[in-house]
C-alpha cells in the first residue's frame, strides 16, 4: 500500500500536520514517510526575505541537524502511536525538493501543516504549503495550524465593538 507522505519543519504550526498524518497513516495501516528539507541559501535569508546572509559550513551542519531532529521527533511519535516509519532529509528549496519527493514516493497523501498567514505575509515571505499544494502530483492536505491572533487592542478593536 502507498505511504502517507509529511512535509514538517517542526514549526509549532507543523504540530497538527503531525498529528494528522501520524493518525491518517495508523487508520489507512500503512507507513508514514517524513520529509524535511534544508538549504543553506534559503535558511541564509534575512527575516524580510530579500538580504542574503552569508553562510559557512557551520550553518550548513546546523540545518542539516536541525532537519534530522525534526524527522527524528515525528517518527517518535509516529512509532509511539504503532505507525512504521522512515524519515527523508532533503536539501534544497522546499516547495521543490516536497514535489520531487512526492514524485518519487507517490504517496496516497501528502500532509503538510500551514501558518494559516493572511495574503500580505504569504506576498512578503511566501507559502510552502501554497505551493505544494498547486505543484504536487499527489492529492494534498493542508492542515492549518493555530495562527497568531493580534490582541484587540493593538489592531485597533475594542472589546465592545465587536458584534
Amino acid at each position: 500500500m502507498k505511504p502517507v507522505m509529511l512535509a514538517t519543519d517542526g514549526s509549532p504550526t507543523a504540530e497538527k500536520a503531525t498529528a494528522t498524518a501520524i493518525d491518517l497513516a495508523r487508520l489507512l495501516d500503512t507507513e508514514l514517510v517524513i520529509v524535511s528539507v534544508w538549504d543553506i541559501a534559503y535558511a541564509g535569508y534575512s527575516a524580510m526575505g530579500f538580504a542574503p546572509i552569508s553562510t559557512n559550513a557551520d550553518l550548513a551542519k546546523l540545518g542539516e541537524t536541525e532537519a534530522r531532529k525534526v524527522t527524528t521527533e515525528a517518527a517518535a511519535r509516529a512509532e509511539e502511536a504503532g505507525v512504521e516509519t522512515r524519515s527523508v532529509i532533503l536539501r534544497g528549496f522546499p516547495v521543490e525538493a516536497i514535489c520531487e519527493a512526492a514524485e518519487k514516493l507517490a504517496p496516497q497523501f501528502l500532509v503538510i501543516g500551514s501558518h494559516g498567514w493572511g495574503a500580505m505575509k504569504r506576498a512578503v515571505f511566501g507559502s510552502v504549503s501554497t505551493g505544494v499544494l498547486h505543484h504536487a502530483s499527489c492529492p494534498v492536505l493542508v492542515v492549518r495550524g493555530v495562527a497568531e491572533r493580534a490582541p484587540a487592542a493593538a489592531n485597533g478593536a475594542h472589546e465592545s465593538a465587536k458584534v
